[in-house]
């Protein structure tokens, strides 16, 4: 739940409140009346969430801190107040030590100071089985050097207190709806990680809930069978306990199929805020090659997290490390997307092609 408080935190100080966190799930803010009003509650404001006894419900949370939002996600542009030069690093060992290329080389071409532009894209979730978690996730994407940052919170934790509003910047809008793309397809499966623990535990339920009706229902056909019994020479009663115990089974299925619906996993996101900054980077140029093919990339170093970013997949947007590069325009890829072919085992690239030759020639 630490990004949560994380949220709340962050909207709770831009409405004005004086805030302070205790731990990694809790905070504690001094409102305004008129913050305490619309949030329903009081001008000392303690907040714990999570699955210890005497948490508070994220949900009911989650939907006071909405009121404080506007009905449409926004885009923030920002600026660091006081930008400050890269020191420079040593590029070569960075490389060494961080670009993990499995199947190509690299060349160092050279190494110098840029910006690059940030973009912050929130995603709130729900996850629901017969209980319900909710939470923000966020995902971070370098659109200069299309890298994915993997600890977006650690970045934004280092530059926050520097950033204000740049009203003279304008997102692109052309390049919004692409990485809204990108950006939510890194983070449906990091949400959907999120929900392993809830369904175990809903499954867990389901199959204990589903072996006492089936239980009780077989104790039923049990009672149904030695009736039939006992009317064998009785052609009616027979029958009519027959058509009993078809009507007790259908109310079988129909139990458990109720009790799967009650225990089914929904998982929904939706769209929240965008953030942008532009940051300032380290940027090492250099050209990647796999057997003939080659390609001029810049990777960035980023100063806030002291760590080389991986690029995106450019066929899936996963962390591309370790990087796999394909045969003919050395895309970059995770390992999946560079994975054989079920039927053929045919390697291929996902970015090059949807599906393998050996399918769409059939």
């Amino acid at each position: 739940m630490a990004e949560l408080i994380d949220w709340a935190r962050d909207l709770l100080v831009s409405r004005g409140a004086l805030v302070e966190t205790e731990d990694a799930g809790s905070l504690r803010a001094m409102l305004s009346p008129e913050l305490a009003g619309v949030l329903q509650a009081s001008d000392w404001l303690s907040l714990r969430f999570g699955t210890e006894a005497g948490s508070d419900d994220s949900g009911d949370w989650l939907e006071r801190f909405g009121r404080l939002l506007p009905p449409d996600a926004r885009v923030c542009c920002t600026r660091l107040r006081h930008p400050q030069p890269v020191r420079p690093v040593d590029a070569a060992a960075v490389l060494e030590r961080e670009l993990v290329i499995q199947n190509g080389i690299y060349r160092q071409l050279e190494d110098y100071q840029a910006t690059a532009r940030y973009y912050f894209f929130t995603f709130p979730y729900t996850i629901e089985s017969d209980e319900t978690s909710q939470g923000v996730w966020t995902v971070c994407l370098n659109a200069t050097a299309n890298s994915l940052v993997e600890q977006p919170e650690s970045l934004l934790d280092a530059v926050r207190d520097e950033l204000e509003e740049d009203r003279d910047f304008a997102a692109e809008r052309a390049e919004l709806p692409r990485l809204f793309r990108i950006a939510l397809r890194a983070a449906q499966p990091e949400i959907r990680q999120l929900a392993i623990g809830m369904e175990h535990s809903a499954n867990r339920r389901m199959a204990r809930d589903a072996a006492r009706i089936n239980t009780y229902y077989q104790d039923l056909l049990r009672q149904i069978e030695k009736r039939i019994a006992r009317h064998k020479g009785d052609p009616a009663a027979a029958g009519k306990e027959r058509s009993r115990a078809a009507a007790t089974e259908l109310d079988r299925v129909a139990k458990l199929d109720d009790l799967a619906a009650k225990y089914a996993l929904k998982i929904r996101i939706d769209p929240g805020d965008v953030l942008t900054a532009p940051l300032p980077v380290r940027e090492i140029s250099v050209r990647v090659i796999r057997k003939k093919a080659e390609r001029v990339t810049k990777l960035h170093w980023n100063a806030a997290l002291g760590k080389l970013e991986s690029p995106w997949c450019e066929s899936c947007s996963a962390p591309a490390r370790p990087l796999f590069l394909c045969d003919d325009k050395v895309h970059f890829l995770c390992k999946n997307c560079l994975a054989p072919c079920d039927k053929c085992q045919r390697q291929f690239c996902r970015a090059c092609q949807r599906k393998c030759k050996c399918e769409s020639s059939r």
